[in-house]
């Protein structure tokens, strides 16, 4: 049987064994395989016409350990799965809508045309995983393990459960624990297959409450920028990574725009944290930037800061071309500009005093290597948070 054709039927299990609707997606043509779902709330003709939604999940999955779960404009979720043939086609497998319930009994809502599941978290998240488990089987990437078999015999003996059960859902502080030593062991699989996991518990604690979602979001990431600069990842640019997010997420109208910014988000903090950790020569790096961060007001050379690492000035500046993709000079104006941002967020100082505090010569000088890296100049930089 063809692979498109076995993935059709993969989504037909799936349906009739849980309940809840299965597409599959080509990524490369951008087409639906299978029709997405029919139901009364979407906008044309009884079909789901929120294919930019659909598709950005899929792109999601695949960078994101092959499975996200994201919610469409009209309010629901889905989970949708990374599927990739070795070396041929790509797909993305969506499993939903379904309604995230605190209620431990199975049901649905019913709509015009069909019903709604409502899946708990713990279904939720073992749907995900069963799906994904037979995804991984059918790509033929790999046999299918001991282990992986027990991860799916587990999900669906959760999901089977659950109907069974009644228990008081509590917000998971363990877990934020354990996410912030993920973060800071530098293991980057773990940390973002559990980060998956949180912000499913996100959305069921906050339901239909943007603004609540909106504050639990921004707590995490304050969590983990934490656990970030503690495994040490460049302070300055957590720090005002973090007060960015701080700002755009007060901007976020609706739960659309609030997924989109949180994906793009994420993926910048994991770039941000666990590229600077994968470099052959962290501890150097940490070293110089620990250094020059520490004397940014001072005029820095590069004999300097290769003495106080012991290297030689040539050697120091292939490490910083190769693990950065940047100049020495380069380098030091990134981390003057970062700190520059903080200032500028956070004082009541002029462009000049702040352009003498991170170490330029003078306010021009200043204005136009950030305008250069930023991408406007501080002034306005300072104008548009204010008025955010």
């Amino acid at each position: 049987m063809e692979f498109q054709q076995q993935a059709v039927r993969v989504c037909e299990n799936i349906r009739t064994i849980t309940g809840v609707y299965c597409t599959l997606l080509d990524m490369q043509t951008k087409r639906f395989c299978k029709l997405p779902f029919r139901q009364s709330c979407t906008l044309e003709n009884g079909v789901c016409s929120a294919n930019t939604a659909h598709h950005a999940g899929c792109a999601e999955a695949s960078r994101w350990n092959g499975r996200y779960m994201y919610r469409c404009p009209c309010g629901y979720m889905f989970v949708a799965v990374s599927l990739r043939q070795l070396r041929q086609a790509e797909y993305g497998l969506i499993v939903g809508p379904f309604i995230l319930s605190n209620s431990r009994t199975s049901h649905s809502i019913q709509m015009e045309s069909e019903p709604i599941p409502c899946l708990t978290m713990e279904q939720a998240r073992a749907l995900g995983e069963t799906v994904q488990a037979v995804c991984a089987h059918l790509a033929g990437s790999r046999q299918m393990s001991v282990s992986d078999s027990d991860v799916q015999q587990e999900a669906l003996y959760t999901m089977c459960s659950m109907t069974q059960r009644q228990e008081r859902i509590s917000y998971p502080i363990e877990e934020e624990r354990r996410l912030q030593q993920l973060i800071r062991s530098g293991e980057k699989n773990k940390a973002q297959q559990l980060l998956n996991d949180l912000l499913l518990e996100l959305y069921l604690a906050g339901g239909n409450d943007l603004l609540m979602l909106k504050l639990r979001i921004r707590d995490l990431i304050t969590l983990m920028s934490r656990a970030a600069t503690d495994s040490g990842a460049d302070v300055a640019e957590v720090l005002a990574l973090c007060d960015r997010s701080v700002i755009e997420i007060d901007r976020m109208r609706d739960f659309d725009s609030l997924d989109a910014w949180l994906g793009a988000m994420l993926h910048h903090f994991f770039d941000l944290v666990f590229d600077f950790n994968d470099a052959k020569h962290q501890t150097v790096i940490r070293q110089v930037s620990a250094y020059i961060q520490e004397r940014l007001s001072e005029k820095l050379t590069l004999e300097q800061v290769a003495g106080e690492v012991h290297l030689s000035k040539s050697y120091l500046c292939r490490i910083l071309k190769e693990e950065l993709g940047c100049t020495f000079t380069e380098y030091t104006n990134r981390l003057r500009i970062e700190r520059s941002k903080t200032y500028l967020h956070r004082s009541a100082m002029s462009l000049s005093e702040i352009a003498c505090a991170v170490g330029f010569d003078d306010q021009s000088y200043f204005t136009r290597i950030f305008k250069r890296i930023v991408g406007m100049p501080p002034g306005k930089y300072r104008a548009n948070n204010l008025s955010a």
